[in-house]
C-alpha cells in the first residue's frame, strides 16, 4: 500500500468519532438543544423555533378611541359644567335638539332684540325634532310681537303649532286661538280659531267646549247660535272639572227661556 492511503486507514476512526448525529426534527419544525458543555445537568433544552433565530412577539397597541366633540360639549351641558358660546352654537348647528333648545334659551336671555329671531329659529327646529320644552319659549316669542318682520319664521310656526293642536296638544291648540282671534302674528282668523275649538269639542274636550259655547254666544246671538251653544254646554257640564262643570250648569240655566241676561254675561266672559 502507499504511504496515502496507509494515512488514510490510520485517521479513519477517529473522524468517525467526531461525527455527533444531529437529533430527529421535532413536530411543527422544533428542535431539542442540547445543554451547554459546560453544565453538567441532565435536563434536556428547551425547544425552540429552528429558523436560526429568535422571533419576538409584538404586541399590538391600541388605538386611542376617538371622543365625538359634540357628544363630549353634550356631556358637559348636561352635567351643567361650563359650555361656551362658540361650543353650544357647534352642537345647536350639527342637529342636536337639546343643543339647539339650550342655545336658544341663552340667546333669548341676552336680552337682545337682534337676536330674538335666531333664537326662535332654534326653538322652531328644536320642537319640528320633538324637543316638546321648546314650545312654551316659541309661543312667548311669537305672542311678544318679535318675530312680526320674520313672515317665512311665522309661517314656519304656525304650521308646527298647528300640526301639534291637530294632535290634541293643548297649549299649541290654545295659542293658536288666541292669536288667531288677537290677530297677532298670524292674522285675524276667527273662523280657524272656531275650527280649532270644534275638532277639540268633536274629541271631548270639555274646555274647549265651554270656551266655544262663550264664542259662539257672544254679541246678540240668533237661535240657531243659541242651540248650537246649548250642546256645548251640555259636553262642557259633564266635566271632571268642577270649574268648568259649575259655569256651564249657571249659563245652561240661563238660557233657559225668561232668563235672557245670561247672554249679555256669556258675551263678556274671557276665552
Amino acid at each position: 500500500m502507499t504511504r496515502r492511503r496507509l494515512a488514510f486507514l490510520f485517521l479513519m476512526p477517529f473522524v468517525a468519532m467526531s461525527v455527533v448525529p444531529l437529533p430527529a426534527l421535532a413536530a411543527g419544525g422544533m428542535v431539542r438543544v442540547s445543554p451547554s458543555l459546560s453544565s453538567d445537568s441532565d435536563r434536556p433544552g428547551p425547544m425552540v423555533l429552528d429558523f436560526g433565530y429568535k422571533l419576538k412577539l409584538l404586541k399590538k397597541k391600541k388605538a386611542a378611541k376617538q371622543v365625538d366633540p359634540m357628544k363630549a360639549i353634550r356631556t358637559r351641558m348636561i352635567a351643567g359644567k361650563k359650555v361656551t358660546d362658540k361650543e353650544l352654537r357647534s352642537l345647536a348647528k350639527s342637529g342636536d335638539d337639546l343643543g339647539q333648545y339650550y342655545y336658544a334659551k341663552r340667546l333669548e336671555e341676552r336680552g337682545d332684540p337682534d337676536v330674538l329671531d335666531d333664537a326662535a329659529g332654534y326653538y322652531l327646529t328644536a320642537l319640528k325634532k320633538g324637543r316638546d320644552a321648546a314650545e312654551r319659549p316659541l309661543i312667548r316669542l311669537l305672542d311678544s310681537g318679535a318675530l312680526d318682520t320674520e313672515a317665512e319664521l311665522v309661517a314656519d310656526a304656525e304650521a308646527i303649532l298647528g300640526k301639534l293642536a291637530g294632535k290634541g296638544d293643548v297649549t299649541a291648540r290654545n295659542a293658536l286661538i288666541s292669536m288667531y282671534r288677537e290677530g297677532q302674528p298670524f292674522g285675524l282668523k276667527p273662523l280657524d280659531a272656531d275650527a280649532l275649538l270644534l275638532a277639540a269639542v268633536e274629541a271631548g274636550d270639555a274646555r274647549a267646549a265651554l270656551d266655544l259655547a262663550y264664542a259662539t254666544l257672544a254679541g246678540v246671538p240668533d237661535p240657531a247660535r243659541i242651540e248650537a251653544a246649548k250642546g256645548y254646554l251640555t259636553i262642557a257640564a259633564k266635566s271632571d272639572d268642577l270649574s268648568i262643570r259649575t259655569q256651564a250648569e249657571n249659563i245652561l240655566r240661563g238660557l233657559e227661556p225668561g232668563q235672557p241676561q245670561i247672554l249679555t254675561v256669556a258675551s263678556e266672559a274671557p276665552l
